[in-house]
């Protein structure tokens, strides 16, 4: 067990929805925000100011609830960010990103003669993820719409950025390479919690990254100390923390079981298998013999008896 020095500050895990909030998504924390965006992006002009939006974003189908997303903004040219952070896998999950980020273009459309398509500005859906959702995963995926016969770019008004945070393979910050890989790399060692305040911004110190950038990192880290945090605060964390570590608890446990009942039936197949063929070479002691090596494995009787037809007490005697 990790022991932490009463003079050492713990970080917030900060892909818990409360906490990435709490970090990026309020007036104090807009300047990480901002910080967050240029150095993901990196765009011809950086982006100076956001202005945060409605973040329910509502389906055109009646049946469907509305999704709440962790950042809805837009910055002074009118495009439009969506942030979304998932720690656990998601079914459908690429459909759902298309579909959500073409429902935040859809909003710019105004009723009256003064709007045109021409107003349409470029939207950016961004997901971060602590899984991998793909056989080939890679870091980063930035996806546009793309003419197919002449390979280039169709247009750049839609924009989707996949992160799959376990894809990143730095053990420590010198070995990262891109700025937003540092990024990447400090959120994912505040989200492991092994590495209090100090620790961290003595990696980012280190570093030849600009001064800018380092302070961004500072900032984003004093942000997340749990020390600093008002009693209320702390008891939405702590909340928030909770509910995260019973879900994970949850889905370790339904993947142990899972596993059992796969190990559960590929003996069972094994067994059935084991005993057609001994059929097919007329060996009739291989029921018999399945039986005993079944049992010297501690394999419960019902399970043998049900796969080799013998009784319990024929295989009790063996």
């Amino acid at each position: 067990m990790e022991i932490v020095k009463k003079n050492e500050r713990k970080v917030m895990k900060p892909l818990l929805d409360w906490a990435f909030k709490y970090l990026f998504a309020t007036e104090e924390s807009k300047p990480n925000l901002i910080g967050f965006l240029n150095i993901l992006l990196n765009p011809e002009a950086p982006i100076v100011d956001v202005q945060f939006m409605n973040n329910e974003s509502l389906p055109a189908a009646q049946n469907l609830k509305g999704c709440v997303f962790d950042i809805i903004c837009k910055d002074t040219n009118e495009d439009r960010f969506l942030i979304e952070v998932q720690t656990t896998q998601t079914v459908y999950i690429v459909d759902r990103i298309i579909y959500y980020t073409c429902r935040l273009m859809d909003r710019m459309g105004k009723s009256g003669s003064e709007w045109d398509y021409k107003d349409i500005k470029r939207v950016y859906s961004i997901c971060l993820m602590n899984f991998t959702f793909e056989q080939d995963p890679k870091l980063r995926k930035d996806i546009q719409l793309y003419d197919i016969e002449e390979h280039k770019a169709f247009s750049d008004k839609l924009n989707i950025i996949l992160l799959q945070l376990p894809c990143l393979k730095a053990e420590s910050i010198d070995e990262c390479n891109a700025n937003y890989e540092f990024l990447l790399y400090l959120l994912k060692e505040m989200q492991n919690g092994m590495k209090t305040t100090e620790q961290l911004k003595n990696e980012v110190a280190k570093t030849n990254l600009p001064q800018a950038t380092k302070e961004l990192f500072y900032k984003v880290l004093d942000t997340a100390d749990v020390a600093s945090l008002s009693e209320m605060d702390r008891i939405r964390y702590e909340s928030d923390l909770k509910n995260y570590m019973d879900t994970m608890s949850c889905i370790e446990f339904a993947t142990v079981k899972g596993e059992e009942k796969g190990r559960e039936e590929g003996i069972k197949e094994g067994i059935k298998e084991g005993i057609k063929e001994g059929r097919k070479e007329g060996r009739a002691e291989e029921k018999t013999s399945i039986a005993k090596t079944l049992k010297t494995k501690g394999i419960d009787l019902t399970t043998i008896a049900e796969c080799t037809g013998l009784t319990i007490p024929e295989i009790e005697k063996l």
